[in-house]
């Protein structure tokens, strides 16, 4: 039951989060809204990092590993944000939400192996995102479908780099403790993002986009820490849980901001979230 909840936990916060960081992005931009989300996640993380402590025996080479997971955390979400600035949340998350997928291939490249099952749920994954990035909906303008389409590429690169942030970051979590990972995505973020354009006099202020980016970092944050809580029961009922933050993500914005998505689309989203939920089971069996 505690994985089911934590897992939900997570769903519901990265959900919510990612539909705030859409309204952020739209209005200020991919840069200042990952500063602002930064901010946000610090001030839960950072507490939480510093009560949890540094595990005996850490070496450099693990806090080198952090830092590169931090990169790929920072960079993918700033691809993330320019997505979600351009087109709808339900092909922006379909896509993003297979990093775990990228991250098992890569494994498989450096000489990991998964069954059957496994491949097939990166199969419906991989299927099911071309036809949310390639479908249309009837009422979509040309204008909004080529602003969809630029979407699905910004989405598809932020998936790649989080599937390999995910793969050097995985081992390296267990060693130094999950919540410095979370952490220094944070804190790169806002020293990458929010003071190099306070400093330049372009870091935005608008409201309400400040309060959407600082919300959503705690969002992004208290996610984390609800998945954490389950993981420690059963990682794999608490990862098939929380991956539904996209169909979450995808009912507010069809129930909220009016967004429509085609029958091809919404299979492939269906085929996204199946072939996630598969990957997660076939690597807890």
């Amino acid at each position: 039951m505690i994985a089911v909840v934590g897992g939900l936990i997570a769903a519901l916060a990265w959900g919510c989060s990612t539909i705030l960081a859409s309204r952020a992005a739209r209005q200020i931009g991919p840069e200042s809204t990952l500063g602002w989300v930064g901010i946000g996640g610090a001030v839960v993380i950072t507490p939480v990092a510093l009560i949890y402590g540094i595990k005996p025996g850490t070496e450099w080479i693990d806090w080198a590993l952090v830092l590169v997971g931090a990169v790929g955390s920072v960079v993918g979400l700033r691809f993330t944000y320019k997505a979600l600035s351009q087109g709808k949340v339900g092909v922006v998350v379909a896509i993003t939400s297979t990093e775990g997928a990228i991250a098992a291939i890569i494994a498989f490249l450096f000489g990991a192996t998964f069954g059957i099952t496994a491949a097939l749920g990166i199969l419906l994954a991989t299927v099911g995102v071309a036809a949310v990035g390639l479908g249309r909906h009837t009422s979509d303008s040309a204008e909004a479908v080529r602003d969809n389409r630029a979407a699905g590429v910004n989405a598809s690169v932020a998936a790649g780099i989080f599937g390999a942030s995910l793969f050097v970051s995985g081992d390296v979590a267990i060693r130094v403790g999950p919540p410095w990972v979370v952490m220094g995505a944070r804190w790169l973020g806002i020293l990458t993002m929010a003071l190099p354009q306070l400093a330049r006099g372009r870091f935005s202020a608008a409201r309400p986009a400040v309060y959407f980016g600082l919300i959503a970092g705690v969002l992004e944050s208290t996610g984390f820490l609800g998945f954490l809580w389950g993981a420690e029961v059963n990682v794999g009922i608490a990862a098939v849980v929380a991956t539904q933050y996209a169909t979450i993500a995808t009912l507010i914005s069809w129930v909220v901001l009016g967004e429509r998505l085609s029958r091809v689309q919404l299979a492939g989203i269906a085929a996204v979230i199946t072939g996630v939920i598969v990957l997660s089971v076939s690597g807890t069996a």
